[in-house]
């Protein structure tokens, strides 16, 4: 295991040319067929290199942390609890999150939901797909974590969804949540499926969130709406048969994190950096002029800044009720004196 740590912080560092480096450990519930982790591609934004590893328990995140600890700039760290109980250890109960702080102390660490982004990207992926999704009919086969989620979103978005998952119990109270959750202005909604046949009746988009293999078939599809070309989704890698994968009529898509990734991870790092600085409040008596923190919830008339020993960027003047005050003619001369002041363009 050491080595493969080191080839992969080999990797990252040797390619950081300047910027930041991160080391992701993530987690799932899947079963290993072999080893204790597996390795994520390394990925790069503008700001940003890394790599990391899927672990299965936590001892082995335990072990790689302290290995990776000071060799790069940031640890990157799923929060999900969601290791299987046959790897729980005696003194745990498969909370990565909460054992790896314990080891880190060079490195800065930051947390993501793994669940989350997979939702996202097939949420973007059905935006730039299709489009428009008001109205339509989209069956999500397998309401666990993910498929619950899509499923709510799908609704908020306009789409009627056809939701099913073997344990027909659950399905049926995880339906009637999503219901209450969404808006009560939203008149689209979703519904329990019997069976997978069921779901698919008049669909135009099948979404596999299942932890299982080959449950999605021909005879499935064929209940799909006839006048709109089908969108297949494999979330689950491996839902749909082998004949569907072979027959040239239907496309399935794989879900890619990496994009919606990178952009979480930059927007992690700079809320890091932004909450990092000195937030509250400063009086500059000398001028009467009140400023805020940008991320703080100002008083009628404080002027928000970016940072407010240094500010370099004016946001705006609180109006005491988490906006901005419209009419700023007069707060017009505390504004001009703080750009004097600073520089401020």
């Amino acid at each position: 295991m050491q080595k493969d740590i080191e080839t992969i912080l080999k990797n990252i560092l040797s390619q950081a040319k300047g910027r930041l480096t991160g080391f992701v450990i993530g987690n799932t519930s899947g079963i290993f067929e072999r080893g204790r982790f597996y390795p994520t591609p390394i990925r790069e934004t503008h700001a940003l290199m890394y790599g990391g590893v899927i672990v299965r328990d936590v001892t082995t995140a335990i072990k790689i942390a302290r290995q990776v600890d000071g060799r790069v700039d940031y640890v990157i760290l799923d929060s999900e609890k969601k290791i299987e109980k046959i790897y729980y250890g005696k003194k745990d109960s498969g909370n990565i999150e909460r054992h790896v702080r314990k080891e880190i102390s060079k490195s800065k660490i930051v947390t993501y939901k793994g669940n989350d982004m997979t939702v996202e990207a097939i949420d973007f992926l059905l935006g730039q797909v299709i489009g428009d999704l008001g109205a339509r009919t989209i069956a999500v086969i397998g309401l666990g974590n993910v498929g619950s989620k899509i499923a709510l979103k799908l609704a908020e978005r306009g789409a009627y969804v056809h939701a099913y998952r073997r344990d027909q119990h659950k399905l049926k109270k995880i339906v009637a949540g999503l219901n209450l959750i969404k808006s009560e202005h939203t008149i689209s909604y979703v519904s329990s499926a019997k069976n997978i046949m069921e779901a698919c009746a008049g669909a135009s988009v099948v979404i596999a969130a299942a932890d299982a293999r080959g449950i999605i078939g021909i005879k499935h599809l064929k209940q799909l709406d006839e006048n709109i070309e089908p969108v297949l989704i494999d979330v689950g890698k491996g839902c749909f048969t082998d004949k569907v994968m072979e027959n040239e009529a239907y496309t399935v898509y794989r879900i890619d994190v990496s994009m919606v990734q990178k952009h979480a991870f930059t927007a992690l790092l700079e809320t890091k950096a932004h909450y990092s600085k000195s937030l509250g409040r400063r009086t500059i008596a000398k001028h009467n002029i009140n400023l805020v923190s940008l991320g703080l919830l100002g008083k009628r008339g404080e002027i928000i800044v970016d940072d407010i020993n240094k500010p370099s960027a004016i946001i705006g003047v609180a109006n005491g009720n988490g906006s901005l005050v419209k009419r700023t003619e007069k707060y017009a001369k505390a504004l001009q004196k703080l750009k004097t002041l600073y520089a401020i363009h």
